[in-house]
């Protein structure tokens, strides 16, 4: 039962300060509201790995899983090649294996990848460096365009301290050559090219030993010959370095 004010009693002043309860009790609230939120976020990378590596022992050859780091990193998986399906006429992808070789090239080359010059890929024999034909050689033609030898200079730099034997492989889209050429065929032509740039990679410096040339005509595409895109993909020269047996 509440108090009768007495007559002539003073009134006692209002507290003022109880918001500061509320206040107080709302962020207590929402600090545990954030650490339960981090903690269903955060991965623990150990039991993670520690998956990873059982599902590997179990199932030889099935692509990995791996954790890029705790507290709500994203996950990556490892990717698998890509195979052409059969009749295509389209080459299978190749499977990625980076090298210190690789690595340095990339970097070395760096403009001239970017501006489609020279493309830097891995396949199951080794590491290729694509020379698009349209860059290094005139249309029909099998002499090194003057511009390009700075380049092709880059490209003997790299190769001159490893020991890897070098092939020299020339290819061309699936347009005939023309009627009075030097050349009777795609074949010839594309011989020619791989020749030339292997002649010029011995006069920069490498052993005539570890060089050698080989033509394929359009026998094998990398793209469809069906596009103006497609067939200047395919008009190349590949310098091929083999990985060690």
């Amino acid at each position: 039962m509440a108090r009768k004010k007495k007559a002539g009693e003073p009134e006692k002043p209002e507290n003022e300060e109880r918001w500061l309860l509320t206040y107080s009790d709302m962020i207590t609230l929402l600090m545990t509201f954030f650490v339960v939120m981090y903690a269903m976020s955060r991965v623990e990378t150990t039991k993670f790995e520690a998956l990873s590596e059982s599902l590997s022992a179990a199932f030889p050859g099935m692509p990995g899983i791996q954790a890029e780091g705790a507290g709500g990193h994203s996950l990556s998986r490892t990717t698998v090649p890509l195979r052409a399906a059969p009749g295509t006429g389209l080459s299978p992808k190749p499977a990625k294996k980076s090298t210190p070789f690789m690595e340095r090239a990339t970097s070395t080359l760096e403009t001239q990848i970017r501006t489609g010059a020279i493309r830097v890929t891995t396949e199951a024999r080794g590491v290729v460096l694509a020379l698009s034909g349209d860059v290094f050689f005139r249309e029909g033609q099998s002499t090194l365009n003057t511009d390009s030898i700075s380049m092709l200079t880059q490209v003997a730099e790299l190769l001159r301290d490893i020991p890897q034997p070098i092939v020299v492989e020339g290819f061309t889209d699936s347009t005939p050559v023309d009627r009075g050429s030097q050349f009777g065929s795609n074949l010839g032509l594309s011989a020619a090219r791989a020749v030339s740039v292997a002649e010029a990679l011995q006069l920069l410096g490498l052993p005539a030993d570890r060089v050698s040339a080989a033509g394929y005509g359009d026998s094998k595409p990398l793209r469809s010959n069906d596009t103006p895109e497609g067939r200047a993909y395919n008009r190349r020269v590949d310098i091929l370095i083999r990985f060690e047996e």
